[in-house]
């Protein structure tokens, strides 16, 4: 016989159930829970943070690393609200760097610039300032 208690917790199972499904945790890249955990003690870097696919990058900067097994879009980026971060890439990542850009501006970081190191090989343009908060202020 089912009694008000047993109902009550089918119930909240199957709300659990429901948020499992329809909620997904964003994980943190390598060196962002370090940053975000900084941020949250109320410091801030003083120099950009870069945001890279290559290990070997950016190792005197404070920096996160996107590697190949998270999608972008299951990244968390809130901690690099109001800093100013820049994207160093190489080619071979033009396949995440939309949604990079995306999901880092998302977050309303101070500025975000991006720069190709495949590019400075060939001789090309490789920086390009995608976002800069005090440029967006002066324009308004």
């Amino acid at each position: 016989m089912p009694t008000k208690e047993n109902a009550l917790r089918k119930q909240g199972a199957q709300l659990e159930k429901t948020r499992q499904n329809n909620y997904t945790t964003k994980k943190f890249p390598p060196y962002g829970k370090k940053l975000n955990d900084l941020r949250r003690s109320g410091l801030i870097p003083t120099k950009r943070i870069i945001v890279t696919t290559a290990w070997e990058i950016g190792k005197v900067y404070p920096r996160i690393i996107i590697t190949p097994d998270s999608p972008v879009n299951n990244l968390q980026f809130n901690y690099l609200v109001g800093l100013h971060v820049q994207i160093v890439y190489f080619d071979r990542d033009e396949s995440i760097l939309d949604d990079l850009i995306t999901e880092i501006l998302a977050v309303k970081p101070a500025t975000l610039s991006a720069f190709n190191m495949d590019a400075v090989k060939q001789g090309k343009p490789a920086f390009k300032l995608i976002y800069s908060q005090s440029t967006m202020e002066a324009a308004a």
